[in-house]
């Protein structure tokens, strides 16, 4: 019985590899086809997103199209708009071309495509395997969490797709240093960073991708990383502008008052009240850290717990399943890849803009509906391609 088993076994693969290519243009022919009814039943009824047909308007909507407005007509942004400036500029271009401020989910969708070319360049690169490159590729396009957001006029499809460029980009600056990749992978985590505020973390990711590109020795790179990354509390501290910026987002009540999860205060958690702190200095929240470490690092874990589960009492069993599917098995292959496959630089990067990511979450807030965690969905994509083809590398070996 078990020589039966293995025979089957070993003829199911032999016919794998004697029918690859055919194979491959299948799986793409099935991805390709699961975004666009995707994207079309998201669009005809909103299924998968508010339940509402057509290009959708949430939160935000209004003040990137005002924006976009303002800049088109040279008046001046005010409070939260410069932390949006790079969407709004797509759609100003839009709006300067005469088309409908609707046009942006075809931007949207456009650079979602060039980000799935990109997530298929880094794991076929590292892996050799265009298998494993698909597979990451499929997480991306065929994933109802990440779709949902291509048909939202907000930053979320735009921002996730250039964090993918960003970390495309910097590992090819890596692999290969030129004035060309230099300026392209500068180019695009410029944009990345303007789109939305959470963009401001690859910046420091990106210099110090730099440094490692340089001549130096090892302790003269991690020292100017160390600078790098002292830099950007000391930068923010010190210039108004920027301070002002990050008080917008009120940190110091946000942390008082023990907020996890926006918009649900009936998960927030306890904390110790110091009434005399400035709320309108964020940097008086160093203080506070420094005072009461154990419950900062509680409030921190639990916004960055929140984020990555997805799991909410509120939430449907129907979306719970599509965490099942679509969340928790990029994790466990993306832990693969973290345990199989160490000094890399696409691990060192991935890892860094996922841990930079959750840092901005841990120092602010989680979200109601997970949006923080899709910006970094496809990084563990792109590593849950790389754990795939490891387990499947050591099953071929044993059959």
């Amino acid at each position: 019985m078990a020589n039966k088993k293995y025979n089957l076994l070993a003829k199911t693969i032999a016919f794998v590899e004697n029918n690859r290519h055919i194979l491959f243009l299948c799986l793409i022919c099935i991805i390709a086809l699961r975004f666009v009814w995707l994207n079309y039943i998201n669009y005809y009824d909103g299924s998968i997103s508010n339940g509402l047909p057509g290009v959708k308007y949430w939160l935000d909507t209004d003040r990137y199209i005002g924006g976009a407005e303002k800049l088109l007509a040279g008046i001046e942004l005010h409070g939260r708009e410069y932390q949006f400036i790079g969407y709004m500029l797509f759609i100003a271009a839009i709006k300067l071309f005469g088309l409908p401020v609707e046009s942006i989910v075809f931007v949207q969708i456009f650079f979602a495509i060039i980000a799935s070319f990109a997530i298929f360049n880094i794991v076929a690169s590292f892996t050799k395997s265009k298998f494993a490159a698909l597979f990451s590729v499929a997480l991306f396009v065929c994933n109802p969490f990440v779709v949902r957001w291509h048909l939202y006029i907000l930053t979320e499809s735009l921002y996730m797709s250039f964090v993918i460029l960003s970390l495309w980009a910097m590992l090819r600056l890596l692999n290969r240093e030129s004035w060309r990749n230099y300026l392209l992978s500068a180019i695009i985590v410029a944009l990345a960073a303007l789109i939305r505020p959470n963009g401001w973390i690859i910046v420091p990711i990106f210099l110090i991708s730099i440094i490692f590109c340089l001549k130096l020795g090892l302790k003269y790179k991690l020292i100017s990383s160390v600078v790098v990354l002292s830099l950007i509390f000391i930068v923010p501290a010190g210039l108004s502008g920027l301070k002002n910026s990050i008080q917008i987002t009120t940190p110091i009540d946000n942390l008082q008052q023990g907020i996890t999860v926006w918009g649900h205060p009936e998960l927030n958690i306890r904390m110790p009240q110091e009434p005399e702190m400035d709320s309108k200095d964020w940097t008086s929240g160093i203080k506070y850290i420094i005072k009461h470490p154990f419950y900062v690092i509680k409030l921190g874990a639990m916004r960055i717990y929140y984020t990555i589960v997805h799991v909410r009492p509120y939430n449907s069993d129907r979306y719970n399943l599509r965490v099942l599917l679509w969340i928790l098995p990029a994790y466990f292959l993306s832990l693969i890849s973290l345990i199989k496959i160490r000094k890399q630089g696409i691990i060192a990067v991935s890892l860094a803009i996922i841990l930079g990511h959750l840092f901005v979450v841990a120092v602010s807030y989680a979200e109601h509906d997970s949006r923080f965690d899709v910006y970094i969905l496809p990084v563990f994509y792109v590593l849950a391609g790389v754990g795939i083809n490891s387990f499947f590398a050591l099953f071929y070996k044993r059959v």
